[in-house]
């Protein structure tokens, strides 16, 4: 008999895999015996999942902000289950808050005070070798965030972005379990995690297929509408939908453009602080002068959707995309290296250069900072 006949001969509400609703529980019926859980990680984790799949399947019926809900809430169970599942088969001290306080009574009858997710994270990436990518760690980041706010003090946010994340999220996962839990199953337990995938792939594929066809109507209005070169891979939702706009057209100093849009998320963001995310340190904005427009707006490492294989440096007010930077070699600031001449001069040191033949550029010399040929 199956775990799925098991629970329904117990009258235990059943999750169903993709194209199912909950299944009604089977009548209430006495029996002698007390109906028992049998729930161990890696079938638990499975479960949780199978749940987060039905919420989120747009195949047969409508995804509401209730469901997007318990997706989050059933989702980070699922990851701290399944991450606690793969840190047990590498050593069990791993699933204790602090390994070396960790004693075999307290696993068995599970008092530990077990690691964190994110601490849970840095193990399986430093110790397991388990390859997460920082994206993927972002993801699983935000993640426990939005079900920490769901679970105690209430989320207010975009359900969209919300489902999306989820998405990738439930695309990780899977094949965390495909990757780093199946090794280590006995033959029983890999047949039915085998069996368990390939329904939670098939609700994969619906959500995904859902998030494509959005996409491809997405992107044929981008690209009608000419802006692709000013569109960016999404804060909130992570899709290649967020449209920056131009500065205005008065171009007076400060005249940034309007509030950027996700079209998928529908997320708007402010223009003068959405540079802050793309930045590179906490001493950039010293160094983010556009050389364009010359306000302090670049980002670094940004994905446009009109060239998504590469990153580049974009300004945020004139949104346009550059490259690579190099310092001019009078004054420092950053120039267009596509565009720099030799020696490399910004526009106003080159100017100053042709205009005033004796002309010095401001050049720092090692002798400005107490340097000298004898000091070293």
């Amino acid at each position: 008999m199956s775990d799925h006949e098991l629970l329904r001969a117990a009258g235990t509400e059943v999750w169903g895999f993709p194209g199912q609703r909950r299944e009604q529980a089977a009548p209430r019926t006495r029996t002698s015996a007390a109906p028992q859980l049998d729930f161990p990680p890696v079938r638990n984790g499975l479960d949780y999942l199978a749940s987060v799949v039905e919420h989120l399947d747009e195949t047969e019926f409508e995804v509401t902000p209730r469901d997007v809900k318990y997706a989050v809430l059933h989702l980070q169970a699922a990851v701290e289950v399944l991450f606690k599942a793969r840190l047990l088969a590498e050593h069990w001290t791993l699933v204790f808050t602090h390994p070396g306080e960790a004693n075999r009574k307290a696993l068995e009858e599970a008092t530990l005070n077990s690691v964190s997710t994110d601490k849970a994270i840095v193990r399986l990436r430093n110790i397991v070798g388990v390859p997460i990518t920082d994206k993927e760690q972002r993801a699983l980041t935000k993640l426990t965030e939005d079900r920490n706010k769901l679970q105690h003090f209430g989320l207010t946010h975009n359900a969209r972005a919300v489902e999306a994340r989820a998405g990738a999220v439930l695309d990780f996962l899977i094949r965390f379990i495909e990757d780093q839990l199946l090794p280590y199953l006995d033959e029983p337990e890999a047949k039915e995690t085998e069996r368990s995938l390939a329904g939670l792939r098939e609700g994969l594929n619906n959500i995904n297929s859902y998030v494509r066809e959005r996409m491809n109507r997405i992107g044929g209005e981008l690209k009608a509408e000419g802006v692709e070169h000013r569109t960016i891979e999404c804060v909130s939702c992570q899709e290649m939908a967020l449209v920056v706009q131009p500065r205005t057209a008065s171009g007076l100093p400060g005249a940034w453009g309007d509030r950027a849009t996700c079209r998928f998320c529908s997320t708007s963001w402010p223009p003068e602080g959405l540079h802050l995310h793309f930045r590179g340190g906490p001493y950039w904005e010293q160094a983010a002068i556009c050389p364009m427009c010359g306000e302090a707006a670049l980002g670094i490492d940004v994905r446009l959707r009109s060239e998504a294989t590469n990153s580049r440096y974009f300004c945020f007010c004139c949104t346009t995309a550059l490259a690579t930077l190099m310092p001019c070699d009078g004054c420092g600031r950053q120039i267009d290296a596509s565009a720099a001449g030799s020696p490399p001069l910004c526009h106003e040191c080159e100017e100053a250069t042709e205009t005033e033949p004796e002309y010095e550029l401001p050049y720092e010399g090692p002798e400005d900072y107490g340097f000298t040929e004898e000091r070293g």
